[in-house]
């Protein structure tokens, strides 16, 4: 991923966010989820759809993250905000090929400043029809 805005669409951006915790962390989760609201805020971006997966190990089946895939392939969703890319599998390969998998469908990854495992993109302004 390159440090570039978003390319110019004529679709609006449709913001989900992705989070998992294991084990169940749901004082960490909503910790999480709120950094993602403000960081779609910053960004322009609408009121992100949250995709939750708590308590679920990464090698087990996610049906959060199956559900979002789902969206993103219909092109209901085209940007997900995690706090890193982590929260997909602790193996790095892994969860690099779920990073490239919601890119191939048409995504934008936005990890939380400060994680230094995905380039981070600049300002992202919602766009209108």
């Amino acid at each position: 991923m390159a440090d570039r805005p978003l390319p110019p669409t004529r679709r609006p951006a449709r913001a989900a966010l992705y989070l998992r915790c294991y084990p169940a962390d749901p004082a960490g989760l909503d910790y999480q989820r709120a950094a993602l609201e403000r960081l779609a805020r910053q960004r322009g971006l609408p009121v992100p759809g949250a995709f939750l997966d708590d308590g679920v190990r990464s090698g087990d089946r996610r049906p959060a993250l199956e559900r979002l895939l789902e969206r993103a392939a219909r092109g209901w969703v085209n940007v997900v905000l995690v706090p890193g890319p982590f929260v997909f599998s602790l193996d790095d390969r892994s969860a690099r090929a779920t990073v490239h998998r919601l890119e191939a469908l048409g995504c934008t990854v936005l990890e939380l400043p400060g994680r230094g495992a995905l380039p981070h993109r600049l300002p992202v302004h919602a766009r209108t029809a």
